[in-house]
């Protein structure tokens, strides 16, 4: 954390001083599963895919969230470690 005098020297110096995030970004809430079926509107290679990295057929993901979620870098983030604990189940 810089103090105001080294904020001014960064600043004269044509830095740009950024603010600390006061609190981490939120993991993946718990997810209740979609209205539209086992996994929503994810497209089918994208299932295929995780499913593979999973080592698991498709049905047996579990609930995901939406698209646009897991696009976002703390989505994935969050999904990776229940991918492989699946893996790791099936050993």
């Amino acid at each position: 954390m810089w103090d105001a005098f080294q904020q001014d020297v960064l600043a004269a110096l044509g830095h740009t001083v950024y603010v600390p995030r006061t609190r981490p970004e939120a993991a993946l809430p718990p997810h209740e599963g979609p209205a539209t079926g086992a996994h929503g509107d994810l497209p089918p290679a994208l299932l295929q895919a995780l499913a593979r990295a999973a080592g698991v057929p498709v049905d047996a993901l579990p609930p995901l969230p939406p698209p646009a979620q897991l696009r976002t870098p703390a989505g994935k983030r969050a999904l990776w470690p229940r991918l492989r604990a699946l893996r790791r189940e099936r050993r």
